[in-house]
């Protein structure tokens, strides 16, 4: 994998839950770092009586590999925060693509 192609920074976070266990209540924190490649996003509209009635924006990005992401784990890129719906490794463990799907930023918590 050529360092060049790898021009954005990537937070990896994990939520991690409050001491009351709820499930809806802890915070994200971000476990590492990496330097990432964009791929080509791709994005979808729903329409109905000419108003845009739900829109949806995927995206991959190509890291370095890294063997512990998850899809209960999530990607910021700048203000843009994703959640992860894929791993897949690529070559004999030498970078990993994640396939992610953008949040709404009325869910980002």
């Amino acid at each position: 994998m050529r360092a060049g192609n790898l021009d954005r920074q990537l937070a990896l976070q994990t939520f991690t839950l409050d001491s009351s266990g709820d499930p809806t209540s802890g915070t994200w924190s971000t476990s590492s770092t990496v330097w990432a490649e964009r791929m080509d996003p791709r994005g979808t509209e729903r329409s109905a009586g000419g108003m845009v009635r739900a829109a949806e924006a995927t995206q991959a990005y190509r890291i370095r590999y890294h063997a512990t992401i998850t899809p209960e784990w999530r990607a910021k890129d700048g203000v843009e925060v994703w959640n992860i719906v894929a791993t897949l490794p690529e070559g004999r463990d030498q970078s990993t693509v994640l396939l992610v799907r953008r949040l709404d930023p009325d869910e980002v918590g």
